[in-house]
């Protein structure tokens, strides 16, 4: 057909064997074999992880205009929410407190995040001390 493009031999010589490498599932089905609740959960916590980390990476984007920054603490409940998802995955339902580590990264991540969206703000100004009494406003004369 004119006008499709398709993978090069060369490209094809590279991207199979790597694809039948990625699809070899035996590191997950060690985890997951015979009913396996602690290796689900550690696999789950590693999956979202490999799946939010990029993403709140990303959204640091926000950080760059000063305009935008009120809207990366917004995002930054994305890696607070995976820091409760994955301290429940990894510390009760996987039951390794030895991976601390993972839950403890999502939570400095998020806590990054809301700092450097707060960076930049003013504080608003104060407000005029209003005198109450009955010569307010003055009216002028003595």
């Amino acid at each position: 057909m004119p006008g499709v493009i398709t993978m090069r031999t060369a490209g094809r010589r590279i991207l199979v064997p790597l694809l039948g490498i990625a699809m070899v599932a035996v590191p997950a089905q060690a985890l997951l074999a015979e009913g396996n609740d602690e290796g689900a959960a550690l696999l789950a916590a590693m999956f979202f992880s490999f799946v939010t980390v990029p993403i709140s990476f990303l959204l640091f984007l926000f950080a760059i205009s000063a305009t935008t920054r009120p809207v990366l603490r917004i995002f930054a409940g994305l890696p607070g929410l995976m820091t409760v998802l994955t301290a429940y995955w990894v510390l009760i339902a996987g039951g390794r407190p030895d991976m601390i580590w993972l839950p403890m990264f999502h939570a400095a991540l998020a806590a990054i995040m809301f700092w450097v969206g707060g960076l930049g703000r003013t504080p608003p100004a104060p407000m005029m001390m209003v005198q109450s009494g009955t010569d307010f406003p003055p009216q002028g004369g003595v």
